[in-house]
């Protein structure tokens, strides 16, 4: 799977085309929510990890499309008590869980079973694109134990690749919400 790193550079992608609609003192709590949904699906990895295999439950049930829809769903519910749209909060919230289940998929997974529960709980199959773009983060190898593996070269590595292939879509994305601003600001003082 991606590292933590390629799926926080997707939920700034999120934070960018958002952040304009909450006000200054807000950016940073949205800046941090749009990291943790975006890297929300690897809570698995937390009770593999007490149990000595961080690998034990990830890519299963958290990785799944009905996940995203709950935990949007949830987040709506929350927003809507305070008086904000809900659906739009819990569709933006979705759509990062969807960009972590997106990257995912886009794996050269080394470890089986291959991919992610998609479909759960309507099927334990895993699912994985014929396409890769990314290079596997390992999380665990036994031999080298949790810290020395997430640590290790292949990793760092990986990344930096990241990092390299996400960056064009990141500037892409600033930009759209930039001039989707600016066109929004031009309309605005265009009014007599």
């Amino acid at each position: 799977m991606p590292s933590p790193i390629g799926h926080t550079i997707a939920g700034f992608c999120g934070f960018c085309l958002v952040h304009r609609s909450v006000g200054a003192d807000a950016k940073i709590k949205l800046l941090g929510a749009s990291v943790i949904f975006a890297n929300l699906p690897d809570v698995d990895i937390l009770p593999g990890l007490l149990l000595g295999n961080p690998s034990m439950f990830h890519r299963q049930g958290t990785h799944s499309l009905l996940m995203a829809v709950v935990v949007g769903g949830l987040v709506a519910l929350v927003v809507r008590s305070w008086k904000l749209s809900g659906v739009r909060w819990g569709i933006w919230v979705t759509m990062l869980y969807l960009s972590h289940l997106f990257l995912d998929l886009l794996v050269a997974d080394s470890s089986f079973p291959r991919g992610v529960q998609l479909f759960w709980p309507f099927s334990d199959l895993y699912t994985i694109s014929p396409i890769t773009v990314f290079a596997s983060f390992d999380y665990f190898k036994p031999d080298l134990g949790f810290l020395r593996s997430v640590l290790s070269s292949h990793n760092v590595i990986t990344i930096a690749r990241e990092v390299i292939l996400m960056t064009p879509l990141t500037w892409c994305i600033y930009v759209f919400a930039r001039n989707r601003r600016l066109a929004q600001s031009m309309k605005e003082n265009a009014k007599f």
